[in-house]
Formats: C-alpha cells, structure tokens, sequence
C-alpha cells in the first residue's frame, strides 16, 4: 500500500533535501524565508512514489503552476529529476552520517551512565568503610577506576557526578573536617 509521506517523514527529509538542493525552489530559484515556505514536491506530480529521487523543495505557488501545465516548470522539474536520479548524491549515506551522530551522543551517554555508577559505588562502598573520604583525593581516584574499568572518565565528569551525589537531595554531602579539608559522608540531616 503506498501512501503519503507524513510529518515525521518530511521532518527526516527536508536535511537532505537542504543539503542536496539548497534552501530556495527548484523552480524559481528563489530562496525560502523560513522553515515554514517550501513544500516537498513531487517531481513527476505522483505523490505516491516517494522515492528521493522524486522529491524536491518548492514554493506552493509555484507548485501549483507546474501542476497546471505551466511548460517551463515541467521542464525544470522533468530535468530535476533526471538529475537526481543520474547525480551521485545518495541519500542512504546522508542517513547513516545522521544515525552515526545519534549513535555517538549514545555511546557518551552510556559512558556516563557507567561512570556515575561507578563514582557512586566508590563512594558508598568508601564512606561506609572510613565514615568519610577526602574530597580532593576521591576525584582523581575514581577517575581511575573509571578509566581501568571502562577505558574511559574524565576529572570533569566526576567531579560533576559527586556534585549530583551531594546535593541537598542526596545521600552524600560535601562538609569540612577539623583540619578544614573538604570531605564527602553520609548525610546527616
């Protein structure tokens, strides 16, 4: 069953057509003033084939002369799309780029979930050990640990894990020992 391309579909779409076309009709040329302006067309008027190779950023207006028969558009749009098929643009690629960047961010995620599971392990399994631990050492120390168990973890990124673990919300806080050195223990209150 073929159908129209949805939202979600067009919202997918219009990077690459951007990225292949540019921001402006194919038929007129002219460029859009916003995200609102173009409408992915049809090439050959037959929205059901919604190859990408069929598909084409254009203004309404313009749109609708071509459907008419207004010969010059129909021209532009019949060597549009002869240039999309024969053009070595391919859209799968684009894709896979976009997928791969999604893939990254999730990758850093998970790293950072592991982290955090790690500092919080330190901590726990640490403070209930020793009643307290010194702030300035426990950093670098799970950074460590970090970076032997799962190749990575930065200071940064653990320092910023302890301060999620000692907010007001949390089991752990960050006080000063007599000494005045800042320590992490349970929390009191």
């Amino acid at each position: 069953m073929v159908k129209r391309l949805t939202f979600p579909e067009k919202k997918r779409l219009l990077p690459f057509l951007i990225k292949r076309d540019g921001f402006k009709c194919y038929l007129c040329g002219i460029k859009f003033k916003n995200l609102k302006e173009p409408i992915i067309e049809h090439l050959d008027n037959d929205w059901r084939e919604n190859n990408w190779d069929n598909l084409a950023l254009a203004h309404q207006s313009c749109n609708i002369k071509k459907a008419n028969g207004f010969d010059d558009y129909v021209n532009i749009a019949d060597n549009k799309l002869e240039e999309n098929i024969n053009g070595i643009f391919v859209g799968e690629t684009f894709f896979e780029k976009e997928e791969s960047k999604d893939k990254e961010t999730s990758t850093e995620i998970t790293i950072s979930n592991k982290c955090y599971e790690i500092t919080e392990g330190y901590l726990t399994d640490e403070i209930l050990k020793n009643g307290w631990i010194l702030y300035k050492e426990t950093v670098p120390e799970i950074a460590y640990l970090c970076r032997k168990k799962i190749q990575h973890g930065s200071i940064q990124s653990i320092r910023s894990h302890i301060q999620t673990l000692t907010t007001k919300l949390s089991p752990f806080e960050i006080t000063k020992n007599k000494k005045g050195k800042k320590i992490i223990r349970k929390r009191i209150s």
